[in-house]
């Protein structure tokens, strides 16, 4: 059972006249060929993926430039050949991304039945029938998105850095909301979080992001020291919830896996290391299953413990 939920610091995009003027066309026609997309069979928006990844690719010179060292950092054993082999790859699949996401935001029920795959929801409806409150733990990766409709299954919220512009905001922030799950702004912050979960959600959480040495701890990821954010663990205390890992992948014949794996064991840790090392361990293991789908292109590892970071 769910409570009533204070909605206090929802993200809010609505729909304003303001938004048909000319400015905003472009962004419109984007909108407009993503949704056309779906009409598209499986093969042809694999082709046309490949075409705009390797657009991606090579107009984007610092993306590709900071993916390429992050998977070297994190891959020293594969060879020069595979480790740009990925990078590649990595371009591509988040083109593929966008096809998939218009699925989740605009496909009808038997669409989106064939293009996503779920498992694992035992483990949240075994914690809930246990009277377990849940935080649902995600880790950025192309399909990312896919994750958003959780809330098909269980009352679900999710938090969500908002768009620059307001047509796609608009847009996006509707499409997350179709199954009726909630969208927070990262902005709102743990409290709205701590609300959730609370008051029975399944309230999502994205740590994954190198935010500087003032609020992390370094947490090994792939061997690499990190600059993480302990702050799940007391989050799990704080809501005595039980911390439920769930990822998203692309799959090679199409369509997109999402699946939920049983509650971290022994966690909290009882120490903000201990509960980073044991999160980043955890999404070690999600990402050796889809390495090439992991969001390389961010800046993962810019704070180090020697001052010195590797994207200089």
């Amino acid at each position: 059972m769910t409570a009533a939920f204070d909605l206090t610091g929802a993200h809010r995009a609505p729909f304003r006249w303001r938004l048909l003027a000319p400015r905003h066309w472009p962004s419109w026609v984007a909108v407009a060929l993503l949704r056309g997309s779906l009409y598209l069979p499986l093969a042809m928006r694999a082709r046309i993926a490949r075409v705009l990844g390797r657009l991606y690719y090579r107009g984007n010179a610092k993306r590709r430039r900071i993916a390429a060292i992050n998977i070297a950092l994190c891959f020293p054993d594969w060879s020069a050949e595979r480790q740009a082999r990925a990078v590649r790859e990595h371009f591509r699949l988040a083109a593929l991304a966008l096809f998939h996401m218009a699925v989740l935001w605009w496909g009808d029920e038997r669409m989106i039945d064939c293009c996503l795959r779920v498992t694992g929801l035992e483990h949240y409806e075994t914690a809930r029938a246990a009277g377990r409150r849940v935080i649902v733990l995600h880790c950025h990766c192309v399909g990312l998105e896919a994750s958003l409709a959780l809330s098909r299954y269980f009352p679900y919220v999710g938090f969500v850095k908002p768009m620059k512009d307001p047509v796609l905001d608009f847009v996006m922030t509707r499409g997350r909301e179709r199954f009726g799950g909630r969208v927070f702004a990262r902005e709102a912050g743990i409290r709205a979080l701590v609300r959730a979960v609370k008051a029975g959600y399944g309230a999502s959480y994205v740590p994954d992001e190198d935010l500087g040495p003032k609020e992390s701890v370094y947490a090994p990821f792939f061997g690499v020291q990190a600059a993480t954010l302990p702050t799940l663990g007391r989050l799990a205390r704080m809501t005595d919830a039980v911390v439920i890992p769930c990822f998203t992948r692309l799959l090679a014949r199409g369509g997109c896996e999402l699946w939920l794996e049983p509650p971290i064991a022994g966690f909290p840790t009882g120490s903000g290391a201990g509960d980073a090392a044991a999160m980043n361990a955890t999404i070690e293991q999600a990402v050796l299953k889809m390495p090439e789908q992991y969001l390389w292109t961010m800046k993962r590892f810019k704070t180090r413990d020697d001052g010195v970071s590797p994207y200089d």
